[in-house]
Parts: C-alpha cells; sequence; structure tokens
C-alpha cells in the first residue's frame, strides 16, 4: 500500500464526474468554496437528576453567513466597526406510536445573539464564526426537529426527523459526542466539542466519548471505522482504516457529563455522580484522524454476544473536512495547472500528460517524495505552495493580470513573505517596492498605478 498522502482534493473532485465535465478555472473554483459552512449538532446527555434526558443542540454559523452592518454606535476602540444579530430557532416535536407529529407536544427553542466585527474581511470570513447551544428537557421517545438560522434576510432551515431519546435503561443504543483532542492520552477532562455538525477536522485527530444507556456484561463491544466510496449514487466501503474492541475494564460508571460554553465554544466533561440515579457507562476512544484521507466514513458500533450474534447501537456516516483546503486542491487540472511555477517546461508538458488516473499518479508521486512527514495526510510543503497561489491571487490581482500571473506573485509563489519590504517613491519617479530576503533582493516598479508593479532588478 501507498504510504499516506494529501487526498483531499481528489475526493472532492476526482470523485465527481459532473465537475469533470465543465470547463474549471481557478476563478470558479474560488465561487464555489464562498459558501458558507452552517454546522447543527443534536446530542442526547443523560440527566442524573431526572428521568428525563437534555438534548444539547449544538450549533455554529460562519461570518460569511451573517448579514453584517456598519455599526453606528461609539466605536472608540475600534472593536465595533460592523455588527450583525444571527438568531437559531429550533421547533421540537414528538412523534407519535403511529409515526405522525403530535403537535400539541411541541416546544420552540430560540437562541439569538449580537456579532461584532472590526473590519470588513472579518465579516466575509469563512475561518471566523459564531457558537453557542441550546438545552431542551426530553421524555424518551422519537423527536422531529425543525431548525432555522437566520440573520436579516439570510435563512438556511433544516430538518432532523427520527431523532431518538432513549430510556436510561437501553442496551441496544448508544450516543457518540465526538471531542476536538489531538492528544492520545485519555482523560475525563473538559474538552472542547468538535461542533462541525456531521464532519471532523481533516489532517488531526480527535477522540470520541460513547454514553451506553446500560450495558449486557456478557456481549463484546466493538467499534468499526471504514472509508467509503462516494461516487454518485456509490458509498461501497473502500477499506477498513480503525477496528476497536472496547476494553470492559475501560467502561466509566459513576460519571455524567456536562456540556457548557466555555471560552466561547461548547465543552464536554465527565463529572463524578454519587447519587442514586443511574446514568449508564461511558467509554473513551482516541481516533488516529491524522493517518486517514481526506474522505468519507463510517462508524459502526455494534455489540456481540457469546453466540456471535451482532446487533447495531449506532452508525454514523461522516465526513473529514478540510475547511481552509488551498482553493486549487479542489481540482487536479487546477492544482497541476499552478505548478508552473515550479516545474520548467518538459517536466510541466508530462505532468499534464495522459489521463487522469495518470495525471494523479504522477502528482501524488511529485509530492510524496516532497512530504516532510509521511506518516501523516496532511503534507505541509504541498499546503504551503498551494496557499501561496492563493495569496498571491488575493493581493496581487489587478484588472489586467491575476495575481499569481504577476511579478511579484511569482516571486512570491517560489520564495513565499519576505523578510522585509520597502516602498520608495523617487522624485519625478515611478514608484518602486523593494522585497529582501536573505539572499537575495528583488526590486519592482509601478506600471499602471492599480497595484501592478514588474521586476526591474534582481541581485
Amino acid at each position: 500500500m501507498m504510504p499516506p498522502l494529501l487526498m483531499a482534493f481528489f475526493i472532492i473532485l476526482f470523485l465527481s464526474g459532473d465537475l469533470l465535465a465543465q470547463r474549471i478555472t481557478y476563478e470558479s473554483l474560488r465561487m464555489r468554496d464562498r459558501q458558507p459552512y452552517l454546522f447543527l449538532e443534536h446530542l442526547a446527555v443523560p440527566n442524573p437528576e431526572s428521568d428525563e434526558v437534555t438534548l444539547v443542540s449544538q450549533f455554529r454559523l460562519e461570518n460569511n453567513f451573517l448579514n453584517f452592518r456598519r455599526y453606528q454606535g461609539d466605536t472608540a476602540d475600534g472593536s465595533r466597526q460592523f455588527y450583525a444579530e444571527p438568531t437559531v430557532r429550533l421547533n421540537i416535536r414528538k412523534r407519535s406510536d403511529d409515526d405522525s407529529d403530535q403537535r400539541q407536544d411541541s416546544r420552540t427553542r430560540t437562541w439569538s445573539e449580537t456579532v461584532y466585527t472590526e473590519t470588513y474581511e472579518q465579516t466575509q470570513s469563512s475561518t471566523t464564526f459564531v457558537q453557542n447551544l441550546l438545552k431542551t428537557s426530553l421524555q424518551p421517545g422519537t423527536y422531529r426537529i425543525e431548525s432555522t438560522a437566520s440573520s436579516n434576510s439570510r435563512s438556511r432551515q433544516g430538518v432532523t426527523s427520527g431523532l431518538r431519546i432513549p430510556d436510561q435503561d437501553d442496551t441496544d443504543f448508544a450516543i457518540l459526542y465526538f471531542l476536538d483532542k489531538q492528544s492520545e492520552n485519555i482523560s475525563t477532562e473538559r474538552t472542547p466539542l468538535m461542533n462541525m455538525g456531521r464532519n471532523v477536522y481533516f489532517g488531526r485527530d480527535h477522540q470520541i466519548a460513547i454514553w451506553f444507556p446500560a450495558i449486557k456484561e456478557e456481549s463484546e463491544y466493538t467499534m468499526k471505522i471504514e472509508q467509503l466510496r462516494t461516487q454518485r449514487r456509490d458509498t461501497s466501503v473502500v477499506r477498513t482504516v480503525s477496528e476497536y474492541t472496547l476494553d470492559p475494564q475501560n467502561f466509566l460508571s459513576g460519571l455524567y457529563p456536562q456540556i457548557d460554553m466555555h471560552n466561547d465554544r461548547p465543552h464536554f466533561e465527565l463529572l463524578d455522580y454519587n447519587g442514586s440515579n443511574e446514568t449508564g457507562f461511558f467509554y473513551l476512544v482516541h481516533i488516529p484522524n491524522s493517518t486517514f484521507e481526506n474522505a468519507h466514513y463510517r462508524l459502526r458500533l455494534y455489540k456481540s454476544s457469546p453466540e456471535g450474534e451482532e446487533k447495531t447501537l449506532v452508525r454514523r456516516t461522516y465526513q473529514s473536512l478540510w475547511l481552509d483546503m488551498p482553493v486549487s486542491l479542489l481540482n487536479l487540472d487546477i492544482a497541476i495547472q499552478m505548478m508552473e511555477f515550479i516545474l520548467d517546461d518538459e517536466a510541466h508538458r508530462e505532468m499534464r500528460r495522459g489521463s487522469q488516473e495518470q495525471k494523479e499518479r504522477r502528482f501524488r508521486e511529485y509530492w510524496k517524495e516532497r512530504d516532510p512527514s509521511p506518516d501523516r495526510e496532511y503534507n505541509e510543503l504541498m499546503v504551503e505552495y498551494f496557499r501561496r497561489i492563493d495569496y498571491a491571487f488575493e493581493n496581487f490581482s489587478t484588472p489586467q493580470k491575476r495575481g499569481y500571473e504577476s511579478d511579484q506573485g511569482k516571486i512570491y509563489i517560489r520564495n513565499g513573505e519576505p523578510n522585509r519590504k520597502e516602498r520608495t517613491f523617487p522624485p519625478g519617479g515611478t514608484t518602486r517596492e523593494v522585497w529582501h530576503y536573505s539572499n537575495r533582493t528583488y526590486v519592482f516598479e509601478a506600471t499602471t498605478g492599480f497595484g501592478d508593479y514588474r521586476l526591474i532588478e534582481q541581485r
């Protein structure tokens, strides 16, 4: 098997025949990349003080979804230049035994907040977000949850049907809590929740806390994670990436979970409980996700009886999501096109030649040879190169030329950020910008007055 290699763009593009059939440009990929993410996840949490279960709905809204306005109040400290007023509303209905909604047993939960930013760029950011949670106590049963996230004229709706709230003596059920903790050290201390809906961060490990309302001591419990192929309607299994047999000695009892906001982020913590109300059992697992490809996965937790009969307790499909993926990596042909700045003409022609499979193989091999951390999927060197492409486009583009095609863009792509920059304004002459690196200096001269500089000297 080939050692781990970064695969983010292959899942998004190679497995999408529709995209391959289109005329794709770097600019069109940027437009796709600007779609904001809204994450929402509902978690059932045992309540040590009651037979009811607490439904915790955690959510996360990116700034580029929010509708910001200019702030008219006191801005003396500069921290409140723009503001938005997002709202998240949940309508929760219990379903009856005949699978119909019981409208008389429904409730609404609402969160709203005023969000401020210092700059316009922050209002458009996909890496800055607001997050929070809503709590509701529910009796065991099956529920339908209608959600609406809105910010002035912008709105997005969703429905979760068939959400099951278990009895606390149910031995055929389990709840997963994805924790954003990279360390292999397993502990019950306060830990940030992933809060990415049905996704996890690509390129870094995480942990999973499992709640069993009840267990059967004679059963064996196993958790399996499988990588999926997601081409059109094909969701077949590619391979099993992890399999864990849960050690009976590591089941935790006498604990109850607490989910609360801490440092503006939902956190999970297991606390000691000495009361009479049993809250079931917990199990903590470390997931080496940094060694997994950027792909879709299916997690299955099941128990096996001494007779070999299997019973699935929970099944979950999720994606390893790369939120700040460089734009070029969304498409193989665009990625290869952007390698013209580090390949000579012959090598670049060879990289572009042949079928998609042949180009993919050569692309993999090129970056595999230069991977500073081959034991992980995240290739820092490759990521840095394609991030420079994005930076060049964003900072050096003019009406006449794309940023990565400009002289400054090409120098930045090859050499990175200069150690020092200086701009001079010769009397009666043209503005010049000098970039100083440790072993060389580049001198650029303005040409149009719209930020377009050409290289006039290298020393």
